[in-house]
Formats: C-alpha cells, structure tokens, sequence
C-alpha cells in the first residue's frame, strides 16, 4: 500500500508548493495529480509546463483516445505529470503511476479508495485551511496514518493572501454598490404646489 501524507499550506500557495514537490523531486513522477474543475486543470498546466514539467492533461471533454494516448505517454514516463479531473478516469484507470496527488481534498470515498490501487508510492493532499476537517475521513477509509510533511526548502507564507477576484467581461470593475434597502429614495422636485380652489366644508 502507498504511503499516505498530506502538506498544509495557504491557498493562494497550492500551485507553486505543487511544481516545487516535483521539481526538487520530493514527490516522484510519473504523478497523476486530481482536480475539481478545468479552470484549475488548465492552469496548473501551464504552470507545470513553464517550470520544465512534461505535462498533459484530462477532462471530460477529451475524446477517449486523447485519453489513453496521455495515459499510455505517463505510462511509460514520457510525460511528468497529468492533470486530471476524476470522471474520465473512472472507466479509464492509468497504470504505472509512482505518486498520486489531490490538489482539492477528493469529494468522493470510492474515488479515493480506487487511487489507492493506482499509486505506487505515496498519495498526498494539500490542504489548505478549511480542507482540514476532511483527514479523519480519510484516515478512517483506509484506516492508516496520514502523514503531514513540511517542505523545509519551501518559503511558506506567514498569512493568507486576499486575492483580488477579477470581474467577468462585461461587468463593472468597480465596487459592488449598497443594498437598495440602505438607499434613500430620492424624491422629485415638482415645483410649488397648485391652489385648487376648494374650500373645506363646514
């Protein structure tokens, strides 16, 4: 069985402490490393890629022979690493894979006690701060210790980072503006009011 090991660190720091474990080879490659969405997939790719990782990818939308052609390549070592999406895999499961990594904590057990299977070495998860109520699942599942490393090369941040979120095409880059509830009505100036004659009966 793989060993189990888990690295805690800020969210804003996941991607780079990620190339930084396979690029000082703290984690062994070929790797396989999950994710939750493709927006995430494709730029740690390309992040992958510009640090000088052989790396491809797999989503729901590659066709399956795209799919086994990058698995055959991470089978026999031409590629570091694949980022992968869990679904496509489930009816397609990589071989000769030395580490598995969960970029997010796996949402699914059966997912989790399949890669179990799958790795060779070790099987890590990088947590970031709210992530850490999922170990004792996990550690229940397979009912072994997960061990939590530091990286002593790593420069860790001392504090989260906000990370400013940058709006969608056609949105305003401004502030979002007050509830209306907050907001005085404005009222229209309509002038001095007309004398309509009337008298008040007695």
């Amino acid at each position: 069985m793989p060993a189990h090991s888990s690295y805690s660190v800020f969210e804003h720091q996941k991607s780079e402490l990620l190339v930084h474990l396979f690029q000082t080879k703290a984690l062994k490659t070929p790797a396989l490393v999950f994710v939750r969405n493709r927006e995430t997939l494709h730029s740690l790719k390309t992040e992958a890629s510009a640090a000088g990782l052989a790396s491809d990818s797999i989503s729901g939308t590659k066709k399956p022979a795209d799919r086994e052609q990058v698995l055959r390549e991470l089978a026999d070592a031409t590629l570091d690493l694949v980022f992968a999406t869990a679904s496509p895999l489930r009816d397609c499961p990589p071989s000769n894979i030395a580490t598995i990594v969960y970029f997010d904590p796996p949402e699914l057990d059966d997912d989790y006690l399949a890669s179990l299977d799958l790795a060779a070495q070790e099987i890590t998860i990088l947590l970031a701060r709210n992530d850490h109520a999922t170990l004792p699942r996990l550690q229940k599942l397979t009912e072994a210790a997960l061990i939590e490393k530091i990286d002593p090369d790593f420069n860790y941040d001392k504090q989260p980072r906000h990370l400013r979120i940058k709006p969608k095409k056609g949105q305003s880059n401004r502030t979002q503006s007050k509830p209306l509830q907050n907001k005085k009505p404005k009222l229209k100036d309509k002038g001095p009011r007309r004398k309509t004659g009337r008298t008040r009966k007695r």
